[in-house]
């Protein structure tokens, strides 16, 4: 019996047919592919692989596609395995501790790295980190490092959100934002340091020259920085602004109280033109200084005010600068005090007048101590009562005092509180016991005195006249008995210095002592008193009319020279007198 195959045979064959025929459909497909990538390529001149090697491994892709439909058991083995190592790289992560793939903080790649590294890392970034600007109305002022306005980086929180990215950067990458805290402290020091580097002071409407002729110039806002607000927006904003790198300040504004500066501008004009003298009296050396300006000077010292014109303060303080970089010296610390010189020349501009006398003032200074001192002759040397000096040097033991030693001395202002009256002056020689007053630089006194006795001596100094007493009372230790301390009356009193709290030295005239006599006998020419000048009556009554407060006393001695050209006349007059 003869088996008829043919059927069979005919499936096989057409079985292979068809695999052929399918395998020749993906070649042409991958000729297509491939020319069509080779396209693509060559517009970007990248090189080309092999053509071979290309077209075997994309038909071993093909294959294997084919293979595992039509092979279950195999594609789930393949799944399987497949599985196991995606699930083992991320355990490898998450074992390992390190932060997972393509995450990034302050453009620093953290994948891959443990915590430790990770800091390291973050700690390099922000150290590179650009400066920040500071933007003041949209212009650049200058650049500052981040920690300058307390910003400073959070590397646990930095952290803790890269390791709760997970891997969320896979394929594409996460920039994890980085944890910025603020110093507030720090940030605020720094910018009520920068107020005045901001600062623009309002400009009240003021003049200029301009190609020979004065103008007006309108008032303008000031600019003042808001640090409260600054420090807000800081502390909101903190992440972005060391993102950006920039940083923009807050500023707010006062108005000028007078904008338009027409009304008063004849009345700037006429005094800018004249000749303004500012004169500087120094009331211990009895020196006038004069000073100076220009008209473009004067001009800028002016301002339009309500009721017309007035002095603006800052261009001011700027000439009084200069003249106290001149007037300090370590042999004189003198100078112009600002409050007081300002309201002197606005007094000027106010009145019209075309001068303003200043007073120059004197700083504190020290002393050091020389063989022989002690706190009593330290203040006959230098003019000053030891009350003073004592109040100076709290806790200082005067007994034990040694040479080289540097003990403070107050300003000598202190001993003339009063406006001086400068075109009066009262010289005491305490050696001739004699006394010359001046006006105007002419004698119109000159008599004996009597200074205070060796147990309580008068202080030599530049004194002035501060009170004035018809009749006043003293008392000392002499008078005192069982009973108390009796008193005696003074006439024509007029204190000048401070010996104690309390206790006024002055001049008088005659004194009446409790038992009915006169102290010294009523007479003069000798030291007699408890530390007063004492006069004849008579002329103790014309002095009493001819002084006013404020009246400089010049006392002189061999300890004490004299300071001021009318003591030296003074006391070459009697030398040549021989008083």
């Amino acid at each position: 019996m003869v088996e008829d195959y043919s059927e069979p045979r005919r499936k096989r064959n057409r079985a292979a047919r068809e695999r052929y025929e399918a395998r020749q459909r993906r070649r042409e497909t991958m000729v297509s592919i491939r020319q069509e990538s080779t396209s693509k390529l060559s517009r970007f001149n990248l090189p080309l692989p092999n053509g071979e090697w290309r077209q075997q491994f994309w038909m071993f892709l093909k294959d294997a596609g084919w293979y595992l439909r039509k092979n279950p058991i195999t594609l789930q083995l393949v799944g399987l395995i497949a599985f196991i190592g995606i699930l083992t790289f991320f355990l490898s992560y998450g074992l390992a501790g390190k932060i997972a793939p393509n995450i990034w903080a302050l453009n620093a790649p953290l994948g891959g790295l443990t915590r430790s590294e990770a800091e390291s890392r973050l700690i390099s970034a922000w150290n590179e980190t650009a400066s920040i600007t500071l933007m003041l109305e949209n212009d650049a002022l200058f650049t500052v490092e981040p920690e300058a306005l307390g910003l400073r980086l959070n590397l646990e929180d930095t952290l803790d959100s890269a390791y709760g990215a997970g891997f969320s950067g896979i394929p594409f990458g996460v920039n994890i934002a980085p944890s910025i805290e603020l110093d507030y402290g720090t940030a605020q020091s720094y910018l009520l340091n920068l107020t005045e580097d901001v600062y623009i002071a309002p400009y009240e409407a003021g003049y200029v020259w301009r190609d020979g002729e004065l103008v007006g110039v309108q008032g303008r806002s000031s600019r003042e920085l808001d640090v409260t607000l600054t420090l807000e927006r800081l502390s909101q904003s903190a992440d972005t602004i060391v993102k950006d790198g920039r940083f923009e300040l807050i500023t707010s504004s006062t108005q000028p109280n007078i904008v338009d500066p027409s009304p008063y501008l004849q009345d700037a004009y006429v005094f800018s033109t004249q000749q303004f003298r500012i004169l500087g009296y120094d009331p211990f050396l009895n020196e006038s200084v004069p000073w100076t300006t220009t008209d473009e000077e004067l001009t800028r010292w002016l301002a339009a005010g309500p009721n017309g014109l007035t002095l603006r303060e800052d261009a001011f303080r700027e000439f009084i600068a200069a003249i106290n970089s001149s007037l300090n010296s370590s042999e004189n610390p003198r100078y112009l005090d600002d409050r007081e010189s300002i309201a002197a020349v606005q007094q000027a501009i106010a009145a019209g007048t075309d001068s303003a006398l200043l007073r120059i003032r004197y700083l504190p200074t020290t002393y050091t101590i020389e063989q022989g001192d002690n706190g009593f002759r330290i203040g006959r040397k230098t003019g000053l009562p030891f009350q003073l000096i004592n109040d100076a040097n709290p806790g200082l033991e005067w007994g034990e005092l040694s040479i080289g030693q540097v003990i403070n001395l107050p300003s000598r202002d202190t001993l003339l509180p009063e406006d001086p009256i400068a075109h009066k002056r009262i010289i005491v020689d305490l050696d001739r016991q004699w006394l010359i007053a001046y006006e105007n630089g002419q004698q119109v006194f000159s008599w004996a005195i009597s200074s205070g006795r060796e147990e309580a001596p008068t202080y030599p100094g530049t004194f002035q006249i501060l009170t004035k007493n018809d009749v006043a009372y003293g008392s000392g230790f002499s008078l005192c008995g069982d009973n108390g301390c009796d008193q005696w009356e003074m006439y024509n009193f007029m204190g000048i210095y401070e010996v104690t709290p309390g206790l006024m030295n002055g001049f008088h005239g005659a004194v009446l002592l409790p038992n009915g006599a006169y102290l010294g006998g009523g007479g003069v020419d000798y030291p007699s008193t408890f530390g007063c000048v004492m006069s004849e009556n008579s002329n103790s009554l014309h002095l009493y009319e001819w002084a006013e407060l404020g009246t400089i006393v010049e006392i002189i001695s061999s300890e004490y020279l004299p300071e001021s050209d009318i003591a030296r006349e003074a006391q070459a007059y009697m030398q040549a007198n021989a008083f």
